[in-house]
């Protein structure tokens, strides 16, 4: 008996191994707290050019100068303005742009993108956008807080961009800017909704246009309640096609490779519902390290692959 529990023992340590996730690089902790807080109501929905979105700026930037980003630009402000699609008036916005530096030689950077912004209040409710996309600013936020401590092969740009929700204007801003323009910015991993998914689906669109992509992305570890799916960036299917739907899109215009990673349209999509209480917060913690392994991956190969 002894013999044979024995066997039992070293047969269930073996197959306990293969199925452990990777190592945890990411503060759990950290990342659910920054959702929490910029999700809450006193956000006010953080929309662009409002007392909310002026505190959302506010957070970001304390973020990052607690970790001693370095500023891309003058400062890790980055002040931009745009006419209102809906009103017609003059518009200010403020990105929050940081840079951890890499330890190689190599002139390419990666950019990783994360817009902050959201609707505000409308009719009496509060839109506080928890997916969307307080979720890619936390995610963004502690991958940046990873490289400081961990430094990357190439330079990392971690943008939290304002605006997407008014057009992309934060990073048409940012794309336009000496941070990207006439940089040799290799590929913008750009984050917006990954934290909320009862069938734990996050898809990666983005590699039918930089088929280079998707080898890197497909020989990522598995992560434990997550399945990652390829599409969404098929020409001529509308609102199905998210080659320009998100933050990403100007980087594209401008040729810049990307890859874009969110869920798909849920009931809490644009509505004063998506609350922190309704992300499925294991599905989240185990996206964000999903997205840190590919942003390593790609950091590692950068000097080596051709991503069209």
């Amino acid at each position: 008996m002894k013999a044979y529990g024995f066997l039992l023992l070293l047969v269930f340590s073996v197959l306990s191994i293969g199925c452990v996730d990777p190592p945890s690089k990411i503060n759990r902790t950290n990342l659910l707290a920054h959702v929490k807080n910029l999700s809450s109501e006193a956000f006010m929905g953080r929309q662009t050019g409002t007392e909310g979105g002026a505190m959302a700026v506010d957070y970001v930037e304390n973020e990052m100068l607690e970790m001693n980003l370095s500023p891309c630009l003058e400062s890790l402000r980055q002040p931009f303005g745009f006419t209102s699609r809906r009103s017609a008036s003059e518009v200010s916005g403020i990105n929050v742009v940081g840079m951890v530096q890499g330890t190689g030689s190599s002139t390419k950077i990666m950019a990783v993108t994360a817009h902050f912004d959201h609707l505000g209040s409308r009719e009496g409710s509060v839109y506080n956008g928890a997916d969307d996309n307080a979720s890619g600013t936390a995610a963004m936020l502690e991958m940046a807080r990873y490289f400081t401590i961990n430094p990357p092969i190439h330079s990392i740009i971690f943008a939290g961009l304002d605006a997407e929700e008014v057009g992309l204007q934060g990073a048409r801003a940012l794309v336009a800017s000496s941070c990207v323009s006439g940089k040799d910015v290799a590929i913008d991993i750009n984050m917006d909704m990954i934290s909320r998914s009862l069938k734990g689906e996050l898809y990666a669109s983005g590699t039918l246009h930089f088929p280079g992509t998707r080898p890197i992305l497909e020989s990522l570890a598995p992560r434990d309640g997550v399945t990652l799916l390829f599409g969404h960036d098929v020409p001529g299917t509308g609102s199905e096609d998210w080659t320009n739907s998100s933050d990403h899109g100007p980087f594209y215009q401008a040729g810049i490779p990307f890859v874009y990673f969110g869920v798909e349209d849920h009931p809490g999509y644009h509505q004063p519902t998506d609350d922190f209480e309704e992300i499925t917060p294991d599905f989240y913690y185990q996206t964000a390290e999903l997205i840190l392994d590919a942003v390593l991956s790609f950091d590692a190969q950068l000097d080596d692959i051709s991503f069209d």
